[in-house]
């Protein structure tokens, strides 16, 4: 009797560390691609192991995902690249995404280094956070018009990024969305954008001009701060508030209208603008926070 009890207490010790035990992140692989099931007729694209670096480099070169794939005698549509699917993989060059896919994950392709070309297809509603971000090697991406937001650090730190179309689907920019990205010199935000998030364009050292449509209603903290090469900006006629440190070191930004909606100025929002000579401030503003003006001479 003694030697079953203690046979059975074995089995359930064994039992409860195989439940501490982490689940593999793939289901299964095929083709040198790793999925996630995540019903009976869909499955994400994911990396290899318990972790997102469990494995270095598990993706390397041109990767083309395909639309559906069969293992153990079932089919599934692929419509996400999952969380940090292609994360760190420094020596991934391209990929081809198929139609089927809806989402991008957050940090999805973070750190692609290599990666020099990306087709998002117009079946994608949504960029996560990070899922760009320093993807060094990019110089170009169009999003579709599906897409209808950006997330935070979305395309952050992607340095030789030169150009970007933003469609007229898309309602929000996620803060730090192009963050440090210092070879950006234009950008065309579309009427359909309503915010604009905290140092979404900061740091963006390239970037001259910008303009801002009438739709977009707030602009977060240090959204422009050290965009040293920024001559002009057009506020719109809805903004109600500039945040803190919105505008902070645009050393060469010589004028600035601010509009009758316009209440509050945030602290530091123009502080060292150095070459800012002259500025009217309309009646309708209330507060101007400290600093505000710092450095302009």
């Amino acid at each position: 009797m003694k030697r079953l009890r203690f046979h059975q207490a074995i089995v359930a010790i064994a039992m409860i560390l195989i439940g501490w035990l982490p689940s593999l992140a793939h289901d299964f692989e095929v083709d040198g691609i790793y999925y996630n099931k995540l019903n009976s007729n869909e499955v994400e694209v994911t990396y290899k192991g318990f972790d997102y670096n469990s494995y270095n480099d598990e993706y390397v070169g041109d990767i083309v995902i395909p639309s559906s794939v069969s293992y153990n005698g079932a089919t599934y549509s692929v419509t996400s690249i999952g969380n940090e699917a292609f994360y760190s993989c420094s020596s991934l060059t391209s990929i081809e995404i198929p139609n089927s896919v809806t989402s991008i994950e957050d940090e999805a392709f973070y750190y692609c280094t290599s990666l020099t070309s990306i087709e998002i297809p117009n079946s994608v509603t949504s960029i996560g956070d990070g899922a760009l971000s320093y993807c060094t090697s990019l110089t170009s991406i169009e999003i579709p018009n599906s897409v209808t937001s950006i997330g935070v650090s979305a395309f952050s730190s992607c340095e030789n990024l030169t150009s970007i179309e933003i469609p007229n689907s898309v309602t929000s920019i996620g803060g730090s969305a192009f963050l440090g990205c210092r070879s950006l010199t234009s950008i065309e935000i579309p009427n359909s954008v309503t915010s604009i998030g905290g140092s979404a364009f900061s740091l963006c050292t390239g970037l001259t001009s910008i303009e801002i449509p009438n739709s977009v209603t707030s602009i977060g903290d240090e959204a422009f701060s050290l965009c040293t090469s920024l001559t002009s900006i057009e506020i719109p006629n809805n903004l109600t508030s500039i945040g803190k440190r919105a505008f902070y070191g645009c050393e060469n930004l010589t004028s600035i209208e601010i509009p009758n909606s316009v209440t509050s100025i945030g602290d530091e929002a123009f502080s060292g603008c150095t070459s800012l000579t002259s500025i009217e401030i309309p009646n309708s503003v209330t507060s101007i926070g400290g600093s505000a003006f710092s450095g302009c001479i």
